[in-house]
């Protein structure tokens, strides 16, 4: 008897499911998205590389101040 209700209770389970994922409404009701603007530096590409500064020298520690 219990593996009766458990088969049926499974049964019942699974229709329910499959009920719920076919029963879902195909009208969208959502107003229609805005067109999403991506701002591009245009630029970019046509700027020179920033100058290094590897030639100078490092600058002492200031270790005689209090």
């Amino acid at each position: 008897m219990i593996k009766l209700m458990r088969e049926l209770l499974v049964i019942a389970m699974l229709g329910i499911v499959s009920v719920g994922a076919f029963a879902q409404k195909r009208d969208d009701k959502r107003p229609p998205k805005e067109k999403v603007i991506v701002v591009t530096n245009a630029n970019k590409g046509n700027r020179p590389p920033p100058p290094r500064n590897d030639n100078q020298r490092p600058k002492p520690d200031k270790r005689g101040r209090p």
